[in-house]
């Protein structure tokens, strides 16, 4: 048996696994589905590629920490494309149009034409984005691990960003984009995020994007998984798929054994649990649950989760056409008893191998809070049947808005796929449907967990849960501190491989 067993062959199971191997820790990856990826996946439907995670990749610049970490477990580097935008989003609201533009010079003259009625806030957007392009996300060590130069080293790489989130920490999304008058500037700034999201978050999606931090990586989440998946091979890991934890026995203060639905079961040195953390919890028993979780459990106004329906059309022609991103008003429709009054479609024309010849795809998200994964859950568990009639029924309104809205594709869009937050949890074992970690909110002091449990001397906690807002730059970089933190435990934190560059 190696010396590691990693619970999930996601991002953060990956990387935890490449970095053991680089640190010279025999370690093997029980993954329960059929192909390694979790969150970051993608399948096949009619000859079509579904893509239902990366629309952008947070540590495309080579000048931020992230990349390194990219670059070490092989997404990245200089013989890997990336996708570069020259607009991020396209908003159209009643025919007018406005963009979030790579060139911050652009965005403020497009969006004073449009609204010089909002002018002291766009001019004070802009700025605050631009500060924004300071931000780090600590890549290298765990904010344990971190020693007082670390951290003033990192704060003056920030300083410009620092009264920015001074300034606007007490702000959801929704409460920021109320003070413009334009509407289409609210949209721009609301884009398709929840409303009860930290309005600081917008600055940073628009800053990393302007700065060149936030392209997309060509082939999307296939590539990041599979890329991942056999540098870890290269590297001597073990992947064993199809195994399934059922749960994990525990003998005083040591994790025992995992055992597996299949029946079998390993006796591993060291456990790192890389699954969703109402998962990891399930394995060991809530009994082990600290307070820092306990609270975000029990306090879902303060520590939100959200979800989507993604619905995917094949389209008989070329979309090259239109944005790879854009949000449109239409007439209002329903979704999970809620009315939406404004469609988000991502079009996939710059991935060359999503389409047949001569087609197109569109995605079109479709934001979900968690209360509204009860009526999913319910509606999929009480009416198998009527489940799909009303996730095609939703199709099939949006459809009618995109004839309208691209009369170039009236007669030419097919459903594809359709995914709700009920698939994101009968696949991935997500919490009420969650894709993300817990959503940070200006209602609470943001905590970084430090990837360990009370009374477990030998299990390491990786994954996006542990840094809001998750999403895969902290499942990538929780990978790693979990190899940092078992090493520090062991008493052996010199054999750890990949220092700063």
């Amino acid at each position: 048996m190696s010396d590691l067993a990693i619970i999930g062959g996601g991002v953060s199971g990956l990387a935890a696994g490449i970095y053991a191997q680089l640190s010279g820790l025999q370690s093997e990856i029980f993954e329960g589905h059929s192909v390694v990826g979790g969150q970051c996946t993608s399948w096949k439907r009619k000859g079509y590629h579904i893509d239902n995670c990366v629309h952008w990749l947070t540590g495309t610049n080579p000048n931020k920490e992230i990349y390194q970490v990219w670059e070490d477990v092989g997404v990245l580097g200089k013989d890997k494309p990336v996708v570069r935008h020259d607009f991020f989003l396209q908003v159209d609201i009643d025919n007018v149009k406005a963009h979030a533009w790579r060139d911050l010079n652009k965005i403020k003259e497009e969006l004073l034409a449009i609204a010089p009625e909002d002018k002291k806030e766009v001019i004070a957007l802009v700025k605050a984005i631009k500060d924004f392009q300071s931000i780090e996300l600590p890549a290298l060590k765990p904010k344990e691990q971190m020693g007082f130069w670390d951290n003033m080293k990192l704060l003056w790489k920030m300083r410009k960003a620092i009264p920015v989130a001074a300034k606007y920490q007490k702000l959801t999304v929704g409460e920021y984009a109320s003070r413009f008058k334009s509407p289409i500037i609210r949209q721009l700034i609301h884009n398709y995020v929840p409303n009860t999201y930290f309005a600081i978050s917008m600055f940073y999606m628009y800053a990393m994007f302007s700065c060149g931090n936030a392209d997309l990586p060509l082939g999307g989440s296939d590539m990041i998984s599979l890329r991942m998946r056999d540098k870890y091979l290269q590297l001597g890991g073990k992947i064993s798929t199809n195994k399934k934890a059922k749960n994990i026995e525990i003998e005083g203060t040591k994790c025992k054994r995992i055992n597996f639905e299949d029946g079998t079961s390993v006796e591993p040195e060291d456990i790192i649990t890389a699954t969703d953390i109402s998962v990891a919890f399930k394995l060991i028993g809530e009994q082990y649950m600290d307070n820092h979780f306990k609270n975000c459990f029990a306090n879902p106004d303060k520590f939100p989760v959200f979800s989507d329906v993604n619905i995917y059309y094949a389209v008989d022609i070329p979309t090259s056409d239109i944005p790879s991103m854009e949000i449109f008003n239409t007439e209002p429709f329903e979704v999970a008893g809620r009315n939406h009054q404004i469609v988000i479609v991502n079009n996939f024309a710059d991935q060359p191998d999503y389409t047949p010849q001569g087609k197109g795809m569109l995605e079109i998200l479709m934001v979900q809070y968690d209360y509204e994964y009860q009526y999913w859950d319910e509606l999929y568990n009480n009416d198998r049947a009527k489940y799909k009639e009303v996730k095609m029924q939703i199709a099939q309104e949006v459809m009618k808005r995109l004839e309208k809205h691209y009369p170039q594709f009236e007669g030419k869009l097919s459903v594809l796929e359709i995914v709700t937050p009920k698939s994101f949890n009968r696949y991935l074992g997500s919490y009420k449907g969650s894709y993300m970690g817990f959503i940070q909110t200006p209602k609470v002091k943001k905590e970084i967990h430090p990837g360990v449990l009370p009374g477990l001397d030998n299990l390491i906690l990786a994954g996006q849960w542990l840094q809001t807002p998750g999403g895969l730059p902290n499942a990538l970089v929780t990978g790693r501190f979990a190899i940092q933190r078992l090493l520090k435990r062991k008493n052996q934190l010199d054999k750890f491989c990949c220092k700063k560059k």
